[in-house]
């Protein structure tokens, strides 16, 4: 039986995105749809901004799992950060999905109404619908970097997945330094099945679970798919949920900025 109990509000969440996205110039909201979750109805919204010639191109994403609602509130943090360094627009495309799951969102699951887990999804002929509503966006399109804000209940601390075509690309443990002067860091040898360096897992340290991973194609998170579908670099940033909210934000903002420093200096 799928929860009855509501944690938070996933129309209150868009409404304070909406007004944040009407008060930043050059930003704007667009409706995908309505994902049917009975009895409930969830508008599906996607943010995005001006495409050019020379931008590079950002994809952020939140919420692919309900119960990790600090990505959600990255994203609103991130369109913020845009209208407060509006030159950022003259330099990059951002494409943003500030909820994916909107009925795990509100019940705090991780999986949708269907008991789906939505980063499963990706390869499949049929999808569910939220992944339906993504892949239109973003199917043809080749990022510059794809960052995939998640939580993890278990972990002691912060880690990230980091995937990309060019050693030069990488700034996986640039970002857990940073983290670190702050917050803990997962410093287990093993996290999530995967050999870990401090924190880290990417191909130089964990070739052999990555080569599981590309094998399983119809295991394939978001961020695999991301990659395998021409996206050069990709970072899924993993915050521990016993920090303050306010906290799991903050480290996401810290991967997302370093690697966009990556970007601006390229």
């Amino acid at each position: 039986m799928a929860p009855t109990h509501k944690v938070r509000s996933y129309s209150e969440t868009i409404e304070r995105m909406l007004r944040s996205v009407k008060e930043t110039k050059g930003v704007e909201a667009h409706l995908l749809g309505t994902v049917r979750a009975d009895p409930h109805r969830y508008p599906f919204w996607v943010v995005s901004t001006p495409d050019g010639r020379g931008k590079k191109k950002i994809c952020l994403s939140g919420g692919i799992h309900g119960d990790e609602p600090a990505g959600v509130e990255a994203i609103l943090a991130v369109i913020e950060m845009i209208r407060n360094q509006p030159a950022l627009l003259g330099r990059f495309q951002f494409i943003l999905f500030p909820c994916i799951n909107p009925f795990g969102y509100e019940h705090h699951t991780r999986e949708n109404r269907s008991r789906i887990d939505l980063n499963r999804q990706y390869v499949r002929q049929r999808p569910a619908a939220e992944v339906r509503f993504v892949k239109k966006v973003i199917d043809g399109k080749k990022f510059d970097l794809d960052v995939e804000f998640h939580e993890d209940i278990d972990t002691p601390g912060f880690y990230l997945y980091e995937v990309f075509r060019s050693p030069a690309q990488a700034v996986g443990r640039k970002i857990i330094r940073r983290v670190a002067k702050k917050y803990p860091i997962n410093l287990q040898t093993e996290i999530e099945g995967a050999p870990a360096e401090k924190g880290l897992i990417s191909p130089d340290v964990s070739s052999g679970f990555f080569k599981r991973r590309f094998a399983r194609k119809r295991q394939w998170p978001q961020a695999l798919y991301f990659y395998m579908n021409g996206t050069s670099h990709v970072i899924t940033s993993e915050t521990p949920v016993h920090l303050k909210m306010q906290e799991r934000v903050e480290i996401h903002l810290i991967a997302f900025k370093t690697a966009l420093e990556r970007l601006l200096s390229a």
